[in-house]
């Protein structure tokens, strides 16, 4: 009872569709958030990445100018006072002032960044406030003489993520050393998701639950000749906030999900089901032997009618193949007795007959022998003569039946006499070479009946014959001049209108993957191409 079309239908489109669309209603914004999830943690990485290099790229610039100073040369200073706007200063290894810019009392107040830069023999110190500034000291020594230059630190908090998304420094003991909010400066952030990976020079991004309970994307990367580490934070509730809006429309959804269930159920019912079934039938009484059982249409949609039409056709080309393979049954017995009754009239008009005139003579030597020498001689002639036209009338027999020309010798001196004796013109095009037995045969029948029907009915005056070898195949073309026929336009015609000779043709290019092609109109002769894939090739080695 569960078989039936339509009970199928219920069971495999409604029941499936709906659980289906359910499961897409409660993982599909699971679905979207863990794409999300992806998407903006490889944004927020991109983008640490992208302020961490603007940053070292900062750094790098000031100290490449730094270094190009000369620390007694005030006038060299004033030149960089722009990159520099905090001022440039030297000072002696013991961090006494020597020179400065924009005066010494800016300096005198620094003096406790320039013995932490002097005692730890750095040449960047972290970003520190300075008169309400977070600014950058850049240091580097010559002979006995600290230069010392002092720029504000870039902006970077505010890179487009999102209303409540930050970014900020971490120095290598997970500290906070520049926020854009000044109150969270110094606070320890190693316990933080990304704070571990980013000390240990790592790029990536990360999630961290807050002590709130709310979840933030972590982008980090670490900042180039630093031990500092940029962080990008985003609440991820700012990513995934406008997706939910959508949530609202499931069960509409699911509504319409159920009504185009029905409509499909129905739909089946009437235009799939019940021209499936007639057409079942149709295939059934063709089964039987009633090849026209699918010509009546069955309705329903196009592709059944379609199918219909295909059956249709199978079934009268299963029929016309019947017809054909017994016309060529047929033929092929009426052939084989007539080829019996040629080969028993040959044997009976000629052999036989040239045996017993070969008996005859050899009596006639008999009783000549004890009376005239001459004509005993004469007589012993004529036994020879007709001993020897014996031979040939055996060996042309022979021939017909076994072509030893092509056992011993090849397929191409088997078909240079083949050809002489038809009177027609051979050429080999390419690198000869020999095949396998089964295929020399099969080649050489071909342009055999060929020839025959050539000179059976074509009344051709000239006959060419051509061998081409290529890499992957070898090809026969027999081509006359004669009065041509009405050749069939498929090899599957050949049986029907009476060809049983090509068709034989083809089924020995066939046995090999090959195929036979004839071109033919009346009145402007015929073409026979056949082409038999090459197998295992003969050496000559083997061949001798």
């Amino acid at each position: 009872m569960f078989r039936d079309l339509r009970t199928q239908l219920l069971l495999w489109i409604i029941l499936p569709l709906a659980t289906i669309l359910i499961g897409v209603a409660f993982l599909g914004v699971y679905s979207h958030q863990t794409t999300m999830r992806d998407l903006v943690k490889e944004r927020d990485s991109a983008m640490a990445r992208e302020v961490a290099a603007r940053l070292s790229e900062g750094l790098t610039n000031h100290a490449a100018i730094l270094q190009s100073l000369d620390p007694n040369q005030l006038e060299g200073w004033s030149i960089q006072r722009t990159a520099f706007e905090g001022g440039i200063a030297s000072f002696n290894l013991r961090g006494g002032l020597l020179n400065a810019m924009p005066s010494s009392e800016v300096w005198q107040v620094r003096q406790s960044i320039i013995q932490d830069l002097i005692a730890t023999h750095s040449t960047i110190s972290p970003p520190v406030s300075d008169d309400g500034t977070l600014r950058i000291f850049v240091a580097r020594q010559t002979n006995n003489v600290i230069l010392i230059g002092a720029f504000t630190l870039p902006p970077f908090g505010n890179i487009g993520i999102g209303a409540h998304g930050v970014a900020y420094i971490v120095d290598g003991n997970g500290k906070i050393i520049a926020h854009p909010d000044a109150s969270r400066i110094g606070e320890n952030m190693s316990q933080h998701e990304g704070i571990a990976e980013v000390m240990r020079g790592e790029t990536g991004a990360t999630f961290h639950h807050g002590t709130d309970g709310s979840e933030l994307v972590i982008g980090y990367t670490p900042i180039t000749y630093t031990n500092w580490g940029l962080i990008v934070e985003e609440p991820w509730a700012d990513a995934i906030d406008p997706m939910f809006q959508y949530s609202v429309l499931l069960p509409l959804v699911l509504a319409l999900a159920a009504i185009v269930a029905l409509g499909a159920i129905y739909f089946g019912v009437r235009n799939v089901h019940q021209p499936l079934q007639r057409l079942a039938q149709a295939a059934n009484r063709i089964a039987y032997g009633d090849y026209d059982a699918a010509e009546t249409q069955v309705g329903g949609i196009h592709e059944i009618e379609e199918l219909r039409e295909t059956l249709d056709s199978m079934a009268h080309q299963v029929s016309a193949a019947q017809n054909a393979m017994q016309n060529y049954i047929t033929a092929m017995t009426r052939g084989q007795e007539d080829e019996r009754m040629r080969l028993a009239r040959e044997l009976h008009d000629d052999t036989i007959q040239s045996l017993i005139a070969l008996q005859q003579r050899i009596e006639m030597v008999e009783k000549s022998l004890g009376k005239d020498p001459t004509i005993t001689s004469t007589k012993i002639k004529e036994l020879k003569e007709l001993v020897g036209t014996s031979l040939t009338s055996v060996r042309r027999f022979v021939r017909d039946l076994r072509p030893t020309y092509l056992s011993e010798l090849g397929l191409i001196p088997a078909l240079e006499m083949l050809t002489r004796e038809a009177h027609a013109s051979f050429q080999v095009v390419g690198i000869e070479q020999r095949l396998d037995a089964e295929r020399e045969l099969a080649l050489y029948r071909i342009v055999q009946e060929s020839l025959r029907n050539i000179a059976k009915h074509a009344r051709a005056q000239n006959v060419s014959v051509s061998l081409s070898f290529d890499e992957h195949e070898v090809t026969a073309t027999i081509e006359d001049d004669g009065i041509g026929f009405a050749a069939p336009d498929t090899p599957t015609e050949y049986a029907r209108a009476g060809h049983f000779g090509l068709m034989g043709m083809q089924e020995r290019a066939q046995l090999f993957g090959g195929n036979v092609y004839v071109k033919s109109e009346r009145g402007k002769g015929t073409k026979v191409v056949a082409y038999v894939p090459i197998g295992s090739i003969v050496t000559p080695e083997v061949v001798r």
